[in-house]
């Protein structure tokens, strides 16, 4: 029997260590236990206007129209990305393959949180519309795109993130006097260049035992002695060490990326703490504040750090049970086994 071949498509470069492009290559991962696996990223840096970015999507749906015949797909899974559907959906009126899409976030609400005109909203409100409506299945990374979506198309469901559980440390307790707090970025993103802004404004309030470690490429840096950088880590085994070193994670997210960040799954799967704005929590399913994350607001979150970081009993207790809550809900072992049945189905498989 030939293996079936399926084709994956990314918005981002695959180097990049942002959300999409990360949870895209884990989707490859997965379906090369069955599948013959190729996959089609875009190369373009981040725009930094909406309308370059809206140039970067029309070149890479035309670029796409000259390779994805080349690819000869069985099934097109398109990983966030909203512009490479259009382009997969009309070739497949042609070549008759199914496309698959996975939504990580709801484009209009993001959007609109971000101010954006009203045009370029009601563009994404058609592409989006388009898009979920016509796709043969669509993928939800939380219930609240799930609902959202539904509306759009029935043949629709959740498969959270998927972590590798066993390739995350668990964070061994600590007593020591000073304490150290990661932010992850990449920071060139919109809605992370906000979390450097914060601590320059509120690096004050924390207590003076309290140390920031920053994690990621960073070109506005912060200059103070309670401040390091790790700059770019291209090593997902070096970024997992530097998550497990940790006693903390702060997310003083000021947007709302709609889905569920996978840089505060990560540190749960340390075992870490994580300190988080109510809308770094979207999309967030089984996080309970105080019980296995903690949430408050920006003005809130240097005094919620101060009360808890140094309760050595509470911090871990909190991170212990964000450890749990990612080996039951957000397990590759579980999800990527619904993930492979519902390409099954739609590629006609038993």
């Amino acid at each position: 029997m030939t293996t079936k071949r399926v084709l994956v498509l990314m918005p981002h470069d695959s180097t990049a260590d942002n959300g999409i492009s990360v949870r895209g290559k884990m989707i490859c991962n997965v379906f090369k236990q069955k599948y013959h696996v190729s996959a089609l990223f875009s190369s373009a840096p981040y725009a930094t206007t909406v309308w370059a970015l809206a140039i970067q999507f029309v070149a890479w749906m035309v670029k796409l129209l000259l390779l994805i015949p080349q690819q000869r797909a069985d099934c097109i899974y398109c990983c966030a990305d909203y512009f490479g559907f259009i382009t997969s959906w009309a070739l497949s009126r042609v070549l008759g393959f199914p496309v698959v899409f996975e939504a990580h976030g709801i484009m209009t609400e993001e959007n609109r949180a971000k101010k954006r005109p009203r045009a370029v909203i009601a563009i994404c409100d058609f592409v989006e519309r388009f898009v979920i409506s016509r796709a043969d299945y669509v993928v939800a990374l939380s219930t609240d795109i799930l609902e959202f979506y539904r509306k759009f198309n029935a043949n629709i469901e959740l498969v959270p993130v998927l972590l590798d559980e066993k390739a995350y440390q668990k964070r061994s307790s600590k007593s020591l006097n000073i304490k150290t707090i990661g932010l992850v970025g990449p920071f060139d993103m919109p809605a992370n260049k906000y979390y450097m802004q914060f601590l320059a404004e509120h690096i004050d309030d924390f207590d003076s035992r309290i140390h920031f470690k920053i994690i990621g490429k960073c070109a506005d840096r912060t200059i103070n002695h309670r401040v390091t950088y790790t700059g770019y880590i291209s090593s997902r085994d070096e970024y997992v060490t530097e998550l497990a070193s940790l006693d903390a994670l702060l997310v003083p997210a000021n947007l709302s990326t709609s889905g569920p960040l996978n840089k505060i799954l990560e540190a749960m799967a340390c075992s870490l703490p994580v300190f988080v704005t109510p809308v770094g929590a979207y999309g967030l399913d089984y996080a309970e504040e105080g019980k296995n994350i903690l949430i408050a607001n920006s003005f809130e979150l240097a005094a919620c750090v101060n009360q808890v970081i140094f309760d050595e009993a509470k911090s871990s207790l909190i991170g212990a049970n964000a450890r749990i809550m990612i080996e039951k809900r957000y397990s590759k072992t579980e999800n990527s086994a619904r993930l492979s049945q519902i390409l099954g189905a739609l590629l006609d498989e038993s």
